[in-house]
């Protein structure tokens, strides 16, 4: 039998879907997902193939921006991180929004707001100061995406079963790279570095039509619960278990590398290797057709152990810390195995296997959490995690102006990147366990 879903949207008026209804009720625990869940997941994994595609097009047009606006690395890389300046704040803010407002709602305020910013860069006229401030603006709109893209999944899914959903999000992300980093190229390529902002922002404008019509929140949302309220805890109690505090620091890791791999990599693909715009987008894209592959077998496994009567901590915290130690020692080879195929299958791990980690971090958190605070532990987190973008594509920039040579620059970055990963990994690994976090909870339940 399938979850009660909310009542799809009226013939008359297609662009509002409905909340769910006020008495509705969780399905069984056991109950398949509805179509209606999946339909919504496929909106979602869109949204964040948008989300991607916004942040690849500045490090794919990087060559063009900096030679037509007259920039210095650590011009450019100041560029990069200002879309983190208030990635983070925007994250805490929503999150603690969303069970007010609903997740639904937010979403379709953040993906007007980041379209906006694309667009307004693809005017002629547009220059650095522009660019500053709308990568800030996209950036406050983009920090909480991924946080509120997966508590919306989440309330059409029970527990055991949102491995899966999770980790299909993270996989927009790859799909974002795999897909929009060619189509980017040709467009900068044909057309030139703003067309391709605008081409971002257009489908955003298309994505958000989508939504209207068939977008919404779940029977295992807040907003949907009709039972007595789940007790809440102090958020200081929360925010300090073990499965917080060491996942969080695997992610601050991992962000840290997605960010200088977003910013620089076709830039250390171009300089230091010699390939072409166009070769090194499409190179970018093959490593995420891997990467795809690798996380929604990862994401299927952990689905698979949970439904096994394995521990969460096995199934999320072991196999996702695994995967961003791993993906730390194939950064810290990146500069040492030359180019070529040896090039190639070590992209294959570093800017792979430690993105799995996002999806199934973001179920251990929403297995932690008691519902009422679900979003609000997801928005923090992840914007505490993504706080490394912030100084990572900048730190990247002036180490390689500060360099001898890009070579050495780009070395010394993606050293420290490496050895952030490996160091994060392995806490996740020992430290994420959101079963014996949860019932540590208990004593200290308010009402």
């Amino acid at each position: 039998m399938e979850p009660a879903a909310p009542a799809p949207s009226s013939p008359s008026s297609p662009s509002q879907p409905s909340p769910p209804p006020a008495n509705a009720t969780a399905p069984a625990p056991d109950a398949p997902p509805s179509r209606r869940a999946w339909t919504v997941v496929a909106l979602l994994l869109a949204f964040m193939v948008v989300n991607f595609m916004d942040k690849t097009v500045l490090g794919l047009a990087g060559d063009h921006i900096r030679e037509d606006l007259g920039l210095t690395d650590t011009q450019f890389g100041t560029v990069g991180s200002a879309f983190f300046l208030l990635f983070s704040v925007a994250g805490v803010a929503v999150g603690f929004l969303s069970d007010r407002i609903g997740a639904a709602r937010l979403l379709t305020v953040l993906v007007a707001v980041w379209s906006a910013s694309q667009l307004v860069v693809a005017v002629p006229a547009a220059g650095l100061a522009v660019l500053v401030a709308t990568r800030i603006t996209l950036g406050a709109a983009e920090g909480p995406a991924f946080a509120m893209a997966n508590h919306t999944a989440f309330s059409w899914f029970p527990d055991r079963e949102r491995a899966l959903p999770g980790t299909l999000l993270t996989v927009g992300g790859a799909v974002g790279v795999a897909v929009g980093a060619p189509v980017l190229a040709v467009t900068i390529g044909g057309l030139g570095w703003r067309a391709a902002f605008a081409l971002t922002g257009v489908l955003g404008v298309l994505w958000l039509f989508a939504w209207r019509a068939w977008g919404g929140e779940g029977p295992y949302s807040a907003r949907a619960e009709t039972a007595e309220p789940e007790p809440g805890v102090p958020y200081r109690t929360l925010f300090t278990r073990g499965t917080v505090l060491s996942g969080l620091a695997c992610a601050f890791a991992a962000f840290w590398m997605l960010a200088v791999a977003v910013t620089w990599l076709p830039q250390f693909l171009q300089r230091v290797h010699g390939i072409e715009l166009e070769k090194a987008s499409m190179l970018a894209a093959g490593t995420q057709v891997v990467g795809i592959a690798f996380m929604l077998a990862l994401g299927y496994a952990s689905t698979r152990m949970l439904r096994g009567g394995r521990s969460s901590r096995a199934a999320r915290g072991v196999v996702g810390g695994a995967a961003v130690a791993v993906s730390g020692c194939g950064v810290l080879a990146l500069t040492r195995v030359g180019g070529g195929a040896p090039l190639v299958l070590v992209m294959m791990v570093a800017f792979t296997a430690g993105n799995a980690f996002f999806g199934l971090f973001q179920a251990a958190l929403a297995e932690l959490a008691p519902l009422r605070q679900r979003a609000a532990l997801l928005g923090t987190v992840t914007a505490a995690a993504s706080s490394a973008g912030a100084f990572g594509p900048l730190l990247t920039g002036a180490l390689v102006d500060a360099a001898g040579t890009a070579a050495a620059g780009f070395q010394h970055a993606f050293d420290l990147a490496g050895g952030l990963m490996v160091a994060g990994g392995l806490l996740a690994a020992a430290f994420v366990r959101p079963a014996r976090d949860r019932a540590s909870l208990q004593s200290s339940r308010i009402t």
